[in-house]
């Protein structure tokens, strides 16, 4: 079996689940708190923080604790590789489209 390691399997399973989706838009807004965001998935912090392992090996949020505190922010730079895959992807389809509606029309 061929081994193909594109490096977005961690961002797209991240960004499927609904709740991690919620937390990555919470965050674009600003840092929150574990307890900020189990409040917002209505969640108890082990779950919480399964999501939040996985966001973080995805590199798509940084934590950091100050006392009790575990504060998390996003890390935008972690969904330009994926956003630049689908662009190109988007690109391809639209022009693919494109010319299928001019040949349509000259048909």
């Amino acid at each position: 079996m061929v081994k193909y390691d594109d490096g977005l399997d961690g961002a797209a399973t991240a960004l499927a689940h609904r709740g991690r989706r919620q937390i990555i838009s919470r965050l674009g807004a600003g840092s929150a708190t574990s307890s900020e965001l189990a409040e917002l998935l209505d969640i108890g912090l082990p779950a919480l923080h399964k999501h939040l392992d996985l966001l973080r090996r995805a590199s798509l949020i940084e934590s950091s604790k100050t006392g009790r505190t575990v504060s998390h922010v996003l890390r935008p730079a972690g969904l330009d590789q994926l956003a630049d895959w689908l662009l190109t992807r988007k690109s391809f389809w639209s022009n693919q489209f494109d010319a299928l509606a001019d040949h349509l029309e000259t048909s």
